[in-house]
């Protein structure tokens, strides 16, 4: 039986591949109605292993990824280290994919139109937001895939009572994968 799944595993071949792409993010809750949307940018790395060859497979993906809100003319960029593992079904040129994510802040601005840009005070900030992913792409070639993924959360992102909201990010992506073993 460890033959034959030592077969199976040898034949079916990991890749690995650069993600990057656009982040269109908004806040839910109770305290985000004066947050707009805003628009960041994501790049990273990803391990595609397959499963059941060309049809199911595991992906965790390490992406840098600035995420933020709009409120009147300031801008706020939080930048995040994101983890997701996918688990990955492909429908011919068709991929699904769904799994949980770990986000882990790395630092964060405020740029106001025509002025310096000044350091947030990171203190009322979840370090560490944890959530979902899922998504659907397309296969443009066997090294090039386009998708559109919703990540949501499950934790607030302040560490206090005073404000309630969750980020919603919609990413639009570009995956470029490399064979490997």
């Amino acid at each position: 039986m460890f033959a034959l799944l030592a077969g199976v595993a040898t034949e079916a071949q990991a890749q690995v591949g650069v993600r990057l792409g656009a982040n269109y993010t908004g806040f839910s809750g109770s305290n985000s109605n004066d947050l707009s949307r805003a628009w960041g940018y994501h790049g990273g790395l990803f391990y595609s292993i397959p499963v059941v060859e060309d049809f199911f497979a595991v992906q965790p993906e390490v992406l840098y990824s600035r995420k933020g809100a709009s409120v009147g003319p300031q801008d706020y960029r939080i930048p995040y280290i994101d983890i997701p593992v996918l688990a990955k079904i492909n429908a011919g040129p068709l991929y699904f994919e769904a799994g949980p994510q770990a986000s882990f802040r790395v630092g964060g601005v405020i740029t106001t139109d025509g002025a310096p840009d000044i350091t947030i005070d990171t203190d009322r900030i979840q370090r560490t937001t944890i959530g979902y992913a899922a998504g659907i792409g397309f296969n443009a070639t066997q090294a090039v895939n386009i998708g559109v993924r919703y990540n949501g959360y499950f934790t607030d992102d302040v560490t206090d009572n005073s404000a309630n909201f969750r980020q919603n990010i919609f990413m639009f992506t570009l995956g470029f994968m490399f064979s490997g073993r």
